[in-house]
C-alpha cells in the first residue's frame, strides 16, 4: 500500500492557475495563535503562517534555516543564531532579537492554553541580544536537539518596545499578545509565506501570500482552508470539485478515489503514533465500576492484559486497511530514538484473562474507554474495535467518544480513566515525543504534555534527562531507547499502530507529503 501510493505522486498533470488553492482537512486550527494549543491541527496553520528559527523537514527529516539562517555551538551550553537580515514583519519592521526573546517568553504566558508549547523551551536558562543580529541561547544543560525544539515556535513582533530580560516565568512582562486578536486578525501571526486573511473557528481560514517574504514564495496566490470532519463530506468536495487537496484520507474512500483518473493519491510513512493511556495517576479514576472503589490501572498485571489483549495486525489490516504499522513503542522504526531490540506484542486473550485474575479481577470489571470522533483517520472505527477486544477479555466496556473541541479539554483535567489519543514526533526526532508522552507530567518543567494518564518512572525519567544534555549521536540514541524499553516494560502505554499519512489531490495540483502530516501548503504548486 504505501510503495504503490508513494508511486502514484509521479503522475503527470495538467498546468492550472496559481490564483486559489482549495483544500478540505479533517481537522483545522483552533486559533491563529500559533502558540496556543500544541497540537497537530495548530502545527498546520503555524508553519504557514508564523515562521520559526528553523524548520525541521517532514519529508527527509533534514533541519533547515528559517528565521536564523544560521546556528553555531560555541560550547556545550552556548550557542549562536544568526538572524535572517532580509526577514520583515507585514508592518516593515525587521525581525530583530527582540522579537525572539518576547516569543520565546510568551510560549509560558498564553492564558487558557489547553496544551503550552513550553516543553520546547525547557532547556533554555537563557536568551540575550548578542548585537549584529545576533542571538546568544545558554542552556541548562547540553541540548543537542535546540534547533529541533525551536523549530515548533512561531516567531511574533513584540510589542511592548523594550528586550525583555529572559527568564523561566513572565520576564518581567505583563503585556502579552491576546489570542483573540490573532483570531480577528488584528495581531499578526508573524512572518511566514501566507498571511491570515478570514479566521472562522471550525469552518473556514482563508490564507493570502505574503507578498514581501524574505525565502521563496509560496505556489498559489490563496489558500482556502474548509473544515471537513466527515469523511464522505471531505470525499465528497474532492470529486465534486469544491476541493483540491484532502488529508486524512478514509480507508472506504479510496476506491472512490483512485477509480477516477482526474485525482491521485500523495502518501508518506507518519510518526504519528495511535495509542490507550490509562490512568497512573491516583488511587481513584473516574468510569471504573467493580472494584471496589480502587484504580485497577495501578496494577502492571492490568496494564500488560491490556497490552495482550489489542490484536494490533487486525487493527492495521482491517480496520486501517492496511494504511497503518503495528506499534509496541512510541517512536516509529526509521526515526532517531527507535529501539530495535523490543519486540512486538503479541496477541493473546487467554493470558490477558490470567492475568486479571492475577490481578484480582477474574471476572473482570467495568470501564469506559472514551474516544475523539473527528481527530483520527478512521479514529472511531479503531475505538470500537479497540472496545470489541477488551470485552473479549471479560472486561465490560463502554465507549463514549467527544469531539476534539472538548476531548482534549476534559483529557486534561483528567476526567478520562482508559482513552485514546495520538502524538508524532514532531521534531524530526524520538526525544520530543518520549518527553512528550513517557515523561513524568510537569507543567513548570513542560515535561509530559501529552502524558494525560500520569504515566511516572523516575528511571525513565533519568534515561531521558540524560538525552537531553548528551551531544553525541550515538550515546543519545542509546538513552532514548532504554527509556523506551522502560516504557514497555513497565506496560506505560498501549501503543497501537503509526498511522500512514495519505492526501488525495487533483490532476494538476502537486501536495507534498510528509511524515508528520503536516499540511505544508507553501511548497503546494501547479503541475507542469
Amino acid at each position: 500500500m504505501g510503495g504503490s501510493l508513494l508511486a502514484a505522486t509521479s503522475l503527470v498533470a495538467i498546468q492550472t492557475s496559481a490564483a486559489e488553492l482549495k483544500v478540505g482537512l479533517a481537522a483545522i486550527a483552533t486559533s491563529a495563535d500559533p502558540h496556543f494549543h500544541r497540537a497537530g491541527f495548530n502545527f498546520d496553520l503555524r508553519e504557514n503562517i508564523s515562521d520559526a528559527l528553523a524548520y525541521a523537514n517532514g519529508v527527509d527529516g533534514a533541519l533547515e534555516p528559517r528565521l536564523a539562517s544560521a546556528w553555531e555551538i560555541i560550547d556545550d551550553t552556548t550557542w549562536s543564531l544568526t538572524l535572517e537580515a532580509n526577514a520583515k514583519f507585514g508592518d516593515g519592521n525587521a525581525l530583530g532579537a527582540d522579537d525572539v526573546i518576547y516569543s520565546l517568553c510568551r510560549v509560558r504566558n498564553v492564558p487558557e492554553s489547553p496544551g503550552l508549547y513550553s516543553s520546547f523551551i525547557s532547556t533554555i536558562a537563557s536568551v540575550s541580544d548578542a548585537g549584529d543580529g545576533k542571538v546568544t541561547i545558554t542552556t541548562k544543560a547540553p541540548d543537542p536537539n535546540l534547533m529541533r525544539s525551536l523549530s515548533n515556535i512561531g516567531i511574533v513582533e513584540n510589542p511592548t518596545g523594550l528586550t525583555l530580560a529572559y527568564d523561566e516565568e513572565t520576564c518581567g512582562n505583563d503585556n502579552w499578545l491576546n489570542t483573540n486578536g490573532f483570531n480577528d486578525g488584528s495581531i499578526s501571526a508573524g512572518i511566514g509565506h501566507y498571511t491570515v486573511k478570514t479566521f472562522t473557528p471550525d469552518v473556514e481560514i482563508v490564507l493570502e501570500k505574503n507578498a514581501g517574504y524574505y525565502g521563496t514564495a509560496a505556489g498559489y496566490d490563496t489558500v482556502t482552508i474548509k473544515s471537513l470532519p466527515d469523511n464522505s463530506a471531505r470525499i465528497a468536495a474532492l470529486l465534486g470539485g469544491s476541493v483540491d487537496v484532502i488529508n486524512a484520507v478514509p480507508i472506504n474512500g479510496l476506491d472512490s478515489i483512485t477509480a477516477d483518473d482526474r485525482f491521485y493519491l500523495a502518501s508518506a510513512p507518519s510518526t504519528l503514533l495511535i495509542f490507550l493511556l490509562a490512568d497512573q495517576g491516583q488511587e481513584t479514576t473516574p468510569k471504573v465500576t467493580g472494584t471496589d472503589g480502587k484504580n485497577p490501572y495501578l496494577d502492571p498485571l492490568v496494564r500488560q492484559a491490556l497490552n495482550l489483549a489489542i490484536n494490533r495486525d487486525e487493527i492495521a489490516e482491517v480496520v486501517m486497511g492496511g494504511m497503518a504499522q503495528p506499534a509496541s513503542q512510541l517512536i516509529v522504526g526509521g526515526v532517531f530514538g527507535h529501539n530495535p531490540a523490543i519486540k512486538p506484542y503479541l496477541y493473546n486473550p487467554d493470558r490477558a484473562r490470567e492475568l486479571l485474575a492475577e490481578a484480582g479481577y477474574p471476572d473482570g470489571f467495568g470501564l469506559t474507554l472514551t474516544a475523539p470522533s473527528d481527530r483520527y483517520v478512521n479514529g472511531a472505527q479503531v475505538a470500537q474495535a479497540v472496545a470489541a477486544m477488551l470485552t473479549q477479555i471479560g472486561l465490560d466496556v463502554t465507549l463514549e467518544t467527544f469531539p476534539k473541541s472538548v476531548y482534549f479539554e476534559k483529557a486534561s483535567a483528567y476526567e478520562y480513566s482508559l482513552y485514546l489519543g495520538g502524538a508524532a514526533a514532531d521534531t524530526g526526532e524520538g526525544l520530543s515525543l518520549m518527553l512528550n508522552l513517557a515523561a513524568t507530567r510537569d507543567t513548570e518543567k513542560g515535561e509530559g504534555g501529552a502524558n494525560r494518564g500520569r504515566y511516572s518512572n523516575p528511571v525513565t525519567d533519568d534515561l531521558l534527562h540524560q538525552a537531553q544534555r548528551t551531544l553525541d549521536d550515538a550515546e543519545r540514541e542509546a538513552l532514548i531507547g532504554q527509556a523506551s524499553a522502560q516504557v514497555y516494560e513497565d506496560n506505560g502505554y498501549v501503543p497501537l499502530y503509526h498511522e500512514f499519512g495519505v492526501w488525495a489531490v487533483g490532476n494538476g495540483v502537486y501536495f507534498e507529503p510528509n511524515a508528520n502530516l503536516t499540511n505544508i501548503f507553501y511548497t503546494a504548486h501547479p503541475q507542469q
